[in-house]
């Protein structure tokens, strides 16, 4: 692999997520999957624990600050974890699930912020698959209404080889209707990203910011809300190589705003068939700046 002509993000610092947290109720395994920032903490959830975990902003081991909130609820896990300040509401994503009607959709789960459980609803949008659906959310008011965006897994949210093919990565901006999220508009990401699939996303204002796990970089650009387009390219970062140019960060699946140029993300598992180095960042979670 040859050098990139994007420039590297810089890590700040980063923790294993098992030297802060006790192990979950089913096994030693963190497959961190969302994270978002609230009230100087991080709040992360993983693909094989349906519960939430608190992490405190030093990453120090030992903390108080450290620990499960919420009740355990039954099944796989989460993948993603927004937040809306306007409703006083955490909205926890679950990727897919087999609908009624036969197709797989996804399901959003809300808990206030006491962490008591406010109900589920599902996404009136069908995947293909179960394991090909939405990977990350994030909450927005504007003009007055609530939304979330939804980020497809795969290009033009398909599965497979057409999934892989980058160049139509898609948000979907969902809003609440007769007890289920109603996707009222997609944002059509630039044409000449090159991901081969999305990962997490996390929005600042108008500033947004989309993650590739298989590519190993993360985008970021403006959204004009009122019509939910992207305005310009916007600018591509690479996580640290190795000095081959070779991944380190093969799992990224979260991110977070913390200011304008730094970032919170967490890591899941180390996938089958990914090169052993990716188990240094594996199961983590990451502060990281953007490049002067």
């Amino acid at each position: 692999m040859g050098r990139s002509p994007n420039p590297c993000l810089r890590l700040v610092r980063e923790r294993k997520l098992a030297d802060l947290l006790p192990a979950p109720r089913n096994g030693n395994v963190l497959e961190a999957s969302g994270v978002v920032a609230r009230g100087g903490d991080y709040f992360v959830v993983f693909d094989n624990v349906r519960r939430v975990a608190r992490v405190g902003a030093d990453l120090a081991p030992g903390s108080g600050a450290h620990a499960w909130v919420g009740r355990w609820r039954a099944g796989e896990g989460y993948e993603d974890i927004a937040y809306s300040a306007d409703q006083g509401r955490f909205y926890l994503l679950i990727e897919a699930e087999k609908h009624p009607d036969g197709t797989y959709k996804a399901v959003i789960e809300e808990c206030d912020e006491a962490w008591r459980y406010k109900g589920r609803s599902w996404v009136n949008f069908p995947f293909q698959t179960r394991n090909t659906g939405f990977e990350g959310l994030s909450a927005v008011r504007w003009s007055g209404a609530d939304y979330l965006l939804a980020l497809c897994e795969g290009n033009n949210c398909l599965p497979g080889r057409e999934g892989h093919t980058p160049g139509a990565g898609r948000i979907q901006v969902l809003q609440k209707s007769d007890g289920a999220w109603q996707p009222v508009a997609s944002i059509k990401l630039p044409g000449d990203l090159s991901f081969k699939d999305y990962s997490a996303l996390a929005l600042r204002g108008d500033r947004i910011a989309v993650v590739s796990q298989k590519s190993s970089r993360m985008w970021v650009g403006r959204l004009r809300l009122k019509d939910w387009t992207i305005v310009g390219a916007g600018r591509t970062f690479d996580f640290p190589r190795t000095p081959k140019g070779r991944r380190l960060y093969c799992t990224v699946e979260g991110v977070a705003w913390l200011a304008a140029d730094t970032f919170a993300m967490v890591s899941d598992l180390r996938k089958k068939g990914y090169p052993s180095r990716c188990e240094r960042t594996d199961q983590s979670i990451h502060i990281f700046k953007v490049p002067d």
